[in-house]
């Protein structure tokens, strides 16, 4: 079985809060990058996407109270209703909550990629993160980056579908007060 079947539901999550509750953590993430400009994104046929107001998006439970300033939340709507979303900024500083650090990421910074259950295998992901990466590169980004956990793999394959490529690992581990951190690039013949 894999790992993100495992940890990737309601009782895993469950599981995972108990622990960092007790203060045991545990975090690898992937960053993803690649080289903008890219083409203006082509608006899907079945759906709209658009940059939104947080409220828009409110019905799939996104998140939105921890947007940080000049955060977007670009959305995907069909007849009105959210069918999915996602947060993009532009040579922002985010708390990065599983990693317990703050980052700063030049170019845009891509995070939150959601789409409803029912929407899912449809495009959707792929169209909000083609459209947010052709936003910010009008608004002068140059490259744009992407953490993803390693058992992430739906996430993983969609920033991969779209020309990213791993450029560092981050390791986090807490337990009690003694914690490590570490970052280790990509291997160039791994890149």
């Amino acid at each position: 079985m894999q790992l993100h079947r495992l940890v990737r539901n309601p009782y895993g999550r469950a599981f995972y809060d108990r622990l960092q509750a007790a203060g045991v953590t545990a975090t690898m993430m992937s960053e993803y990058g690649r080289s903008l400009p890219v083409n203006d994104a082509p608006d899907p046929d079945a759906f709209r996407v658009k940059r939104c107001e947080p409220a828009a998006v409110r019905a799939l439970a996104a998140p939105t109270d921890e947007l940080v300033d000049g955060e977007t939340v670009v959305g995907a709507f069909a007849d009105g209703t959210p069918l999915g979303y996602l947060f993009c900024s532009v040579d922002a500083t985010l708390p990065i909550h599983p990693l317990e650090r703050t980052l700063s990421f030049d170019g845009a910074y891509v995070r939150r990629v959601f789409v409803a259950l029912d929407h899912r295998e449809r495009g959707v992901a792929g169209a909000l993160l083609d459209w947010a990466l052709a936003d910010a590169s009008g608004d002068g980004a140059e490259r744009a980056t992407a953490l993803v956990a390693r058992d992430n793999i739906p996430s993983r394959a969609l920033f991969e579908s779209r020309g990213f490529g791993v450029r560092r690992r981050h390791f986090y581990a807490r337990v009690g007060p003694l914690t490590h951190y570490s970052v280790r690039e990509r291997e160039p013949s791994q890149q």
